[in-house]
């Protein structure tokens, strides 16, 4: 399909292609990292604080 087009307009394609793209990463990309930043955040330390206290209900349930 892109053999019809003249080389220039082919190198002028695949920058385009590139400028979009880098686009989008540079929207994506921040969005993404946020998401796993409040992951680290707030899902760590609930699960960690989860299996502490089932550890310790377990644990405090064996010695009645």
């Amino acid at each position: 399909m892109m053999k019809n087009y003249p080389m220039v307009v082919r190198i002028l394609a695949v920058v385009g292609f590139f400028l979009v793209a880098s686009l989008i990463l540079s929207i994506v990309g921040p969005l993404l990292s946020g998401l796993i930043g409040l992951f680290f955040r707030i899902a760590i330390p609930l699960a960690i604080a989860y299996f502490l206290v089932n550890w310790l209900t377990k644990r405090r349930g064996r010695t009645y």
